[in-house]
């Protein structure tokens, strides 16, 4: 748990000062300790804003959200669910221009209880403007869950942590349990084909948990793993997953791509897209799982059970209740 709240209620109390406002003391992810007001009232996150903005809708305080997606996430049309998680966003200020540069006369003008970022540097600027600034570090799936119960604890909802870790280990013990009967496991990876990388350390563990075999999981720590045509073409994998439409094309239209079998078989996966890129890190990161796993062993997992699935998360945790063909469009990573 990296929360500890220090609350400074007693010692205002002491002195004669109940009205005045109240203050507690947290750690964040980074180490740092930082002096939050007591109710949080509104929230600004910075950089990686939908992946930031995926732990707050897990809270159930998506409506505390104060800024806008940045423009490269608002002008992508990839994450147009946020709008739905949280449909105050598209009418809030921004604080991130187009060169991803942080707007800071925005953010002072806007003056939120608190601000949200996975960058120390930021951070650290805006302590020196009085923004008390929160560092979020998410790279496991165990920094998934402690970043819930941190943001959570935060923004006043205390039991989601353990609520959220609960769900979390349940849904991975369901499937390794049914995994027991699975047949030959697949070769499986994760690729960005536009700048050959594979994009997120997490999708070692996801396309394992699922069942599959990774082929770049060789003990790697590096988040994001360069990759050349000759390596890709001689793994040659089963399944081919990408975190953008758009990717299908540039495999079938690249003339050394294609000729995986993955490709010409029809293999090629799009990771489905919700608050987040499913296959990348995000509060989704289980339901990623029970996906993959429904791809790699499909007599195991039957459609209508990962609709079902999937459908409860976003309402327990995001307080969202979605309808079947909704759910179909998010797991299609279509939007």
């Amino acid at each position: 748990m990296f929360l500890k709240a220090i609350p400074l209620l007693s010692g205002l109390l002491a002195l004669g000062l109940s009205g005045a406002a109240l203050a507690r003391d947290i750690t964040d992810m980074a180490g740092r300790t930082v002096t939050v007001p007591d109710r949080i009232d509104s929230v600004v996150t910075l950089g990686s804003v939908p992946v930031i903005n995926s732990f707050v809708f897990a809270a159930g305080q998506g409506a505390l959200i104060a800024n806008d997606l940045p423009p490269w996430a608002r002008q992508s049309g990839r994450w147009a669910w946020q709008d739905v998680f949280a449909p105050q966003l598209a009418q809030s200020p921004r604080v991130e221009d187009a060169e991803r540069n942080l707007a800071l006369e925005e953010l002072l003008t806007l003056d939120p209880d608190v601000t949200l970022t996975f960058a120390r540097d930021v951070a650290d600027l805006l302590d020196q403007h009085g923004i008390p600034t929160v560092v979020l570090r998410i790279q496991t799936p165990e920094d998934v869950k402690d970043g819930v119960a941190l943001v959570g604890d935060l923004l006043g909802n205390e039991n989601i942590g353990p609520e959220y870790a609960a769900w979390f280990d349940g849904m991975l013990s369901g499937i390794a349990t049914r995994l027991k009967n699975a047949g030959e496991r697949p070769s499986v990876l994760y690729l960005n084909p536009v700048n050959m990388t594979q994009p997120h350390l997490v999708a070692e563990w996801w396309i394992t948990a699922a069942g599959g075999d990774s082929v770049t999981n060789d003990g790697r720590s590096e988040e994001t793993l360069a990759l050349t045509t000759e390596v890709v073409l001689a793994a040659d994998p089963d399944f081919v997953i990408v975190g953008d439409p758009s990717h299908v094309t540039q495999l079938n239209d690249n003339p050394n791509l294609a000729q995986l079998r993955a490709v010409k078989e029809g293999r090629v996966l799009v990771a489905p897209m919700g608050a987040h890129i499913w296959a990348n890190r995000t509060v989704e990161q289980p339901l990623t799982v029970l996906w993959a796993a429904s791809h790699f062993h499909p007599a195991l997992f039957p459609e209508a059970g990962l609709i079902a699935t999937v459908g409860e998360f976003y309402e327990n945790f995001f307080g969202t209740k979605l309808s079947d063909d909704q759910i179909r469009a998010i797991l299609s990573g279509a939007a």
